[in-house]
């Protein structure tokens, strides 16, 4: 962090730089992508395991009132389940 700071600051003087800095930074761009990319598939893997995990959790809801509603000798309907959901 101290090192954006640095170039976020401007303390950094880039022309005593020079030449040297076009061969590492032409070898480090495609490696951070790489990690970019990485982290992209990282992260759409989780959000679509949550996404999984908050769907089961729904139907794991309508599976308990659908019982409920069997249990009252009721046969389960959209508005019973969304009077139901509702409470």
């Amino acid at each position: 962090m101290k090192y954006t700071k640095y170039i976020m600051n401007d303390s950094v003087d880039f022309s005593s730089v020079g030449s040297a800095a076009i061969p590492a930074a032409a070898f480090a761009v495609p490696i951070l992508t790489g990690f970019l990319a990485g982290a992209m598939i990282m992260d759409g893997g989780r959000y679509i395991k949550l996404r999984y995990i908050l769907f089961k959790k729904e139907q794991r809801k309508l599976n308990k009132i659908k019982a409920i509603l069997l249990s009252l000798d009721r046969v389960p309907t959209n508005q019973l389940i969304s009077l139901l959901k509702a409470a």
